[in-house]
């Protein structure tokens, strides 16, 4: 299962970013393989609907669940709709919440 979330430094220390649509980056972490590749967000500098394109733009790469503090209303409805189930997670290592959804200590939102 492929899982996003947004960070702004592409680092295996980076903490997850506290800005859903507007992240600069996205890291799409694969739990079968333990691979993860970082992706430019495209909608970064969109002027609005910043969130629902990410959530298109995840939706394209496969990915089945993100990682995020907060998600809009807007966004939350791509997500759903796509069958991408959401996930709530603190400002942290990105590192640190995937070892907690490997361990099922991270809810749903």
């Amino acid at each position: 299962m492929k899982i996003g979330i947004p960070i702004d430094e592409r680092s295996e220390d980076a903490p997850i970013s506290s800005r859903f649509g507007r992240a600069l980056y996205y890291l799409i972490y694969d739990l079968e393989t333990k691979k993860y590749e970082y992706h430019e967000n495209p909608s970064a500098m969109a002027r609005g609907g910043a969130g629902v394109k990410a959530s298109e733009f995840l939706a394209s790469q496969g990915v089945k669940a993100v990682i995020a503090p907060r998600v809009g209303p807007n966004a939350e409805q791509v997500l759903r709709t796509s069958n991408i189930t959401i996930y709530k997670g603190q400002i942290e290592p990105w590192k640190n919440l995937i070892e907690k959804l490997e361990k099922n200590k991270i809810k749903t939102v």
